[in-house]
């Protein structure tokens, strides 16, 4: 009965330092998807604000030599400016999250600057 309480009581301190260990290990991965999260978000928002202050220079550079900034154009007959903007922004993210995904997949997408883009 004596050996027979101390092997349970070791069953079941070992399901407890499993539980423990499985839970510091998921605490463990949870943590470094936050900070990779936080990172990309980060990456995201700074190339945000990078195409946000190029826009800004090339319109004030158009305004100071009395060029209109950008031609009128019509990219999405039948939708408002706001719109416009959404389905840009859509389709920006859409093509980020499939080189996102392409990168994960063992493909790899490489940006080398603003104009060119390869695939390796």
């Amino acid at each position: 009965s004596l050996i027979r309480t101390h092997s349970q009581q070791e069953l079941k301190m070992s399901d407890e330092e499993a539980a423990v260990r499985i839970q510091a290990r998921y605490k463990g991965f949870k943590v470094r998807k936050e900070i990779q999260d936080k990172k990309e978000q980060e990456q995201a928002a700074v190339r945000i604000q990078a195409n946000f202050r190029g826009h800004k220079a090339r319109k004030e550079l158009a305004e100071q030599s009395d060029e209109q900034p950008f031609p009128e154009t019509d990219d999405f007959p039948g939708y408002t400016e706001e719109e416009e903007a959404a389905i840009k922004i859509q389709a920006n993210f859409r093509g980020h999250k499939a080189r996102k995904e392409l990168a994960t997949q063992g493909g790899g997408f490489q940006r080398n600057d603003e104009s060119d883009a390869t695939c390796f």
